[in-house]
């Protein structure tokens, strides 16, 4: 009898221990993150008017640190296992000037283009995922995550706006539970997004010593080519 209530009472144990493993890392969350984030792009002008100058490209490279709120729910989805929903929101903005726009002389001629300054926008930043984690232990896991995100883009002085930033990319990372309910989630993330455009149509003049001067159009395409951003982010939080 001393027996098999010594293995009762060990069997017991064990399920009360697999219970609170898979409770430590179920239930909705909620956390704020703040992360160091290099941004990197191929950054291009080009001029449909052969006539001028101010064509160019090169790289194009920042480093800022941002902040974002978290939440998800996450469901248990086998020993040692559980699977998060989850959605994060960026709201800081990020600007980016520069003056694009170069005085041009047409060819033969002495019109010229006034000098702008082009201000880039970049806000309103959410992501939706999909992390599983995998647990070491009662209180820390290992997470995956994949996710996709959007941002706003705006532009100043410019005819044809640029699309919204859309993107796919992962991270890899540690949750770690503080307390029953709060944690600590580190991870490195990289997200990778498609090209965007934008147009600006100007004009100048074109005068010759033969001619009387005349309008002379020039449209200039500004086109950032797979704007990636590298972070490395630590999130506190607790679930409910």
């Amino acid at each position: 009898m001393k027996k098999i209530l010594s293995t009762t009472a060990i069997a017991g144990s064990l399920c009360l221990l697999g219970t609170s493993v898979f409770a430590q890392f179920s239930g909705p969350y909620a956390g704020v993150s703040v992360s160091a984030a290099g941004f990197s792009t191929q950054a291009s002008k080009t001029n449909s008017n052969t006539g001028s100058t101010g064509s160019g490209e090169g790289p194009v490279g920042a480093t800022f640190p941002l902040a974002a709120l978290d939440i998800g729910y996450s469901f248990a989805a086998g020993k040692g296992v559980s699977v998060a929903l989850g959605a994060t929101y960026t709201p800081l903005k990020a600007d980016f000037d520069g003056r694009t726009n170069d005085t041009n002389t047409e060819t033969g001629g002495s019109g010229t283009r006034t000098n702008t300054t082009n201000k880039f926008e970049v806000k309103n930043s959410y992501s939706i995922y999909l992390a599983p984690s995998f647990e070491i232990n009662k209180d820390a896991a290992v997470i995956a995550k994949v996710h996709y995100t959007e941002a706003d883009v705006s532009a100043t002085n410019v005819t044809t706006q640029p699309g919204d930033l859309k993107g796919y990319g992962g991270s890899l990372g540690l949750r770690v539970m503080l307390t029953k309910d709060a944690f600590m989630q580190v991870e490195a993330a990289y997200t990778k997004y498609d090209t965007v455009t934008a147009t600006q149509v100007s004009t100048g003049s074109s005068n010759t010593p033969s001619s009387p001067p005349t309008a002379a159009t020039s449209t200039r395409t500004f086109t950032a080519k797979d704007p990636a951003i590298a972070e490395g982010r630590i999130t506190i939080g607790t679930k409910f």
